[in-house]
């Protein structure tokens, strides 16, 4: 199941990413060759990039890519490696609840606010970015907190 949810959430990036490609490039020609500038293009380019950031935080996040400080951590036994991790990814998995929540409510108070040029509703298409990356990362951390239990339980 998560296999498959990682290769649509893959093949969803490669789709922003032909997307905005095409949208540029229409922006492009119609501003440089037909000097008749669009002005929906760069609202549906900032989507695509918004959604784009997201879901590659999350793609990091489940490939452990995201930057980290182990220096300091790298010295510690691995009992108390086990135990930092478990606590790190715990507070991760609180903040991204918090965020979560916050981004329903967030999403929810804008659905009638819309785009000025496409009419598009920014607590939908914008806005929405948060309580869906923050699903997937919250479950990406929880199956993070599971591993890092059993970690903790190995180093004993």
């Amino acid at each position: 199941m998560k296999e498959k949810l990682d290769r649509l959430v893959d093949s969803l990036m490669g789709v922003l990413v032909l997307g905005m490609t095409v949208v540029v490039s229409i922006a492009v020609f119609y501003r440089y060759v037909l000097d008749h500038p669009l002005s929906w293009t760069e609202e549906i380019t900032r989507m695509f990039i918004v959604w784009l950031s997201f879901l590659g935080a999350y793609a990091a996040m489940r490939e452990n890519k995201h930057i980290g400080f182990d220096l300091l951590v790298a010295k510690f036994s691995p009992r108390f490696k086990a135990l930092t991790d478990l606590v790190g990814q715990i507070l991760i998995g609180i903040f991204l609840l918090v965020v979560t929540w916050q981004g329903f409510i967030f999403s929810y108070e804008f659905l009638g606010v819309t785009m000025p040029y496409t009419d598009i509703s920014i607590g939908w298409f914008y806005y929405s970015v948060f309580p869906v990356t923050g699903i997937l990362m919250v479950a990406q951390t929880v199956m993070s907190i599971i591993q890092s239990m059993k970690n903790f339980k190995a180093a004993e």
